[in-house]
């Protein structure tokens, strides 16, 4: 009996042999890792806009970004080949004739591209400018005489304020006073025109120039201007209706940088934006007082 329970015990023993028990800290079975597919591993055909072609290493190392080439606006050459034109001079009447007919040439092709709609009523008359041309006359046509451009001055209207208060600087002795710049602002207050000349007299004090205009609308590219006061160094006239003179102008052109106006013979005058500032922030220029419409 005893035997045969000894026999027993020994089968189980040996058909449990064929088993391995595995330790607590070991999983019981053995999952594969999931695979996993990266971009670099595939085999993707290059594309037309392949990162070869976008980026170049130079041999410091350093990564060059190619970028398409920049094509300007015709609105842009016209004013780029306006300016390229202009001379360095803006006060000088007597440009030759060769310049005179390229700037006539350029602006008018910038003059058919006005981006702007009713230019007289326009807020972008409004700001501080600087005189960069006036076109004066031509002299190919007419004798020397020292009277000719004030026989023009009284044909034409007048010439305009920023160069009436230039000229009045200019007037003044030398040898005692250093004129500066010609500054033009315009503003939604009549007299809507005020031309100033900064002066550095003798001893390093400073003064101006001032001459102010009124600037009335006649239709949506036409205005006129008219004379009232001028100030020389402190010492104010005021000009009696009597003998306040006007003239017409027409915007022909402006937009953010640019002015063009035409006198009534046709003689341009070119201006440039002095001040950008509130086109940098702040609101557009219709809801600033100082640079709006005058409606």
């Amino acid at each position: 009996m005893i035997s045969l329970k000894l026999a027993a015990l020994a089968a189980v023993v040996a058909s449990t042999s064929a088993f391995t028990v595995l330790p607590a800290t070991q999983s019981a079975a053995v999952r594969p890792a999931p695979s996993v597919t990266f971009m670099s591993d595939e085999d993707v055909s290059p594309s037309d806009s392949s990162s070869e072609d976008l980026y170049v290493s130079d041999d410091s190392g350093a990564i060059n970004v190619d970028s398409e080439p920049y094509e300007p606006t015709a609105s842009e050459s016209a004013v780029t080949s306006v300016l390229d034109e202009l001379p360095v001079d803006v006060t000088s009447l007597d440009v030759d004739s060769e310049t005179r007919a390229k700037i006539n040439e350029a602006l008018l092709k910038l003059e058919a591209l006005n981006p702007t709609e009713e230019p007289a009523t326009s807020p972008l008359l409004n700001g501080v400018w600087s005189l960069r041309y006036a076109g004066g006359y031509s002299s190919d046509w007419a004798l020397a005489s020292p009277t000719r451009q004030i026989a023009l001055f009284l044909y034409s209207g007048g010439y305009s304020p920023g160069l009436f208060a230039l000229s009045l600087a200019q007037k003044l002795p030398a040898a005692l006073v250093e004129v500066g710049d010609l500054e033009i602002s315009i503003s939604r207050e009549q007299p809507r025109i005020e031309a100033k000349v900064d002066l550095k007299l003798l001893g390093g004090s400073s003064n101006e120039v001032v001459v102010n205009a009124r600037l009335d609308v006649d239709s949506d590219i036409r205005l006129t201007e008219t004379y009232e006061k001028a100030t020389v160094i402190g010492q104010s006239v005021d000009l009696p209706s009597q003998v306040q003179y006007s003239r017409d102008i027409y915007v022909t052109y402006v937009d953010e940088d640019i002015l063009v106006v035409r006198d009534a013979s046709g003689v341009p005058e070119i201006l440039m934006r002095k001040s950008k500032d509130f086109f940098m922030s702040g609101p557009e220029p219709d809801e600033v007082d100082d640079i709006s419409a005058p409606y």
